[in-house]
C-alpha cells in the first residue's frame, strides 16, 4: 500500500471492501478505517464527500473488477467463444485471488439482501454476466432459448461455488471445472481440448 500520508481513493476502496468481508457493511465507517489504517479522516474527506460515496466505491469496483474487466480479459485473449466459456468456468479455481473476489461478492450479496443500492447493483451485474455467457454460447451454436437457460445453469454453478467451503486442491478445482464445462456445454458445441 502506498505511504500512509498519501492513501488513493483505491486504497480506502479496498480497506472498506475488507472491512464489508469481515465485519459487514455496518462495520463499514469513516472512523473505523481511519483507524485502521492509521491515518486521520482528513484523508478520508480529500477522496470521498461522504460515507455514501465510499459505499458507491466499493460497488463500482467491485463492478469494475469482478465483471467488467473478466470480460474484456476473456475477449482480448482472442479466444473462441467456447474457449472463454471454460476459462470462465476456471476461475473459481484461481486460488487465494479467487477466494477475495467471492468473498467481496458474498459481502456485497449479503448487503444487498437489505440495502436498494446494493440491490441495483447485483441486478446489473447478473444482467451483465448473464448476458455474456448467453452470447458467448449462442455464438457457438446454441439456439437461443437453451442458451438463455444454459447460461443461467452456468452462473448459478459458478455463484454456487463461492457458497461451499471445499477442501479440495486447486487441481481437483479444475478438473471438477471441466467436467461441469462438458455437462453445462452442449455436446454439439465442441470444447478446447
Amino acid at each position: 500500500m502506498s505511504s500512509r500520508t498519501n492513501l488513493t481513493r483505491e486504497d480506502w476502496i479496498h480497506a472498506a471492501q475488507e472491512v464489508l468481508v469481515t465485519s459487514g457493511v455496518d462495520a463499514v465507517r469513516v472512523d473505523t478505517l481511519a483507524k485502521e489504517l492509521k491515518i486521520t479522516r482528513g484523508s478520508f474527506y480529500y477522496h470521498f464527500k461522504s460515507r455514501g460515496e465510499l459505499l458507491e466505491g466499493i460497488l463500482g469496483n467491485w463492478r469494475a473488477r469482478a465483471t467488467e474487466d473478466v470480460i474484456l480479459h476473456l475477449r482480448n485473449a482472442h479466444s473462441s467463444p467456447l474457449q472463454q466459456l471454460q476459462r470462465l468456468l476456471e476461475l473459481p479455481s484461481h486460488g487465494q485471488t479467487a477466494k477475495d473476489a467471492a468473498s467481496i461478492e458474498l459481502g456485497i450479496r449479503g448487503w444487498a439482501r437489505r440495502d436498494k443500492q446494493a440491490r441495483q447493483a447485483i441486478d446489473e451485474v447478473d444482467s451483465h454476466r448473464l448476458s455474456y455467457i448467453e452470447g458467448l454460447l449462442i455464438q457457438a451454436g446454441v439456439p437461443s432459448g437453451d442458451a438463455q437457460d444454459r447460461a443461467y445453469l452456468i452462473y448459478a454453478y459458478q455463484i454456487s461455488l463461492s457458497l461451499l467451503h471445499s477442501e479440495d486442491t486447486p487441481q481437483q478445482r479444475l478438473e471438477r471445472s471441466q467436467r461441469m464445462a462438458g455437462i453445462l456445454i452442449p455436446e454439439s458445441c465442441t470444447l478446447p481440448a
